[in-house]
């Protein structure tokens, strides 16, 4: 099996046993692993003064999950690789991801074999989501209904649209808001209401309130 070269990584995780298993395979294969964090705001703060290869990041962590860390290093220019390893195959997670700027999405199940290509992909400057999740998000995935799941099983725009629904703005004031048409807002609506399985607003109301979706 072919090694890598003492490529520099940090792993952000807040299982400390995966994050130890994680810790031992990619030494095992070359990397250099120079720290570990359990969440991202952590991970933030380290890398201000430190240059890394390869950052490999959990999603759903506390403080700051795993899409949102992606934002920021992205908006600070952070040039590591990301390489986002998580129990989630929802599509709709995946595609947020590398809307964020992942460089691969990997499965917590990945074999070492397969961690060894995503890396050397994403140092070849391609992007990478292993064979497993690409038939799951083909077929789609039933989602499990947590607060991460439900909050990123809608777009960033059906997202918004949510926000001002719960603060009671009217179909009109949402479009003016947004920038987008009355009718498109009415569709936004029937999208958010199947999605999230509500329905009316107040069903709405409770699901968004129940699962903190915007905490």
């Amino acid at each position: 099996m072919s090694m890598l070269s003492g490529e520099k990584v940090i792993i952000i995780d807040d299982h400390k046993l995966f994050t130890s298993g994680l810790f031992t395979i990619l030494e095992s294969i070359g990397l250099r692993v120079m720290s570990t964090f359990s969440n991202g705001k952590d991970a933030l703060i380290y890398l201000q003064t430190n240059e890394i290869d390869i950052i490999f990041s959990d999603i759903n962590m506390p403080k700051m999950d795993g899409l949102e860390l992606l934002k920021k290093l992205r908006k600070n220019k952070v040039s590591a690789k990301m390489i986002m390893l998580s129990m989630y195959e929802e599509p709709n997670i995946i595609k947020e991801a590398f809307a964020c700027g992942a460089d691969a999405y990997l499965s917590k199940n990945t074999e070492k074999a397969e961690i060894i290509k995503a890396v050397k992909k994403c140092l070849d400057n391609k992007k990478y989501l292993n064979r497993k999740l690409i038939k799951k998000a083909k077929k789609g995935s039933q989602v499990q209904k947590d607060t991460f799941t439900l909050k990123y099983k809608l777009t960033t725009r059906e997202r918004d649209v949510l926000e001002l629904m719960l603060k009671e703005a009217s179909n009109n004031e949402i479009g003016n808001s947004l920038g987008i048409s009355k009718r498109t807002v009415e569709t936004h609506r029937k999208n958010i209401m199947l999605k999230l399985g509500a329905k009316n607003n107040i069903g709405l109301a409770r699901i968004a309130i129940t699962y903190n979706l915007f905490n």
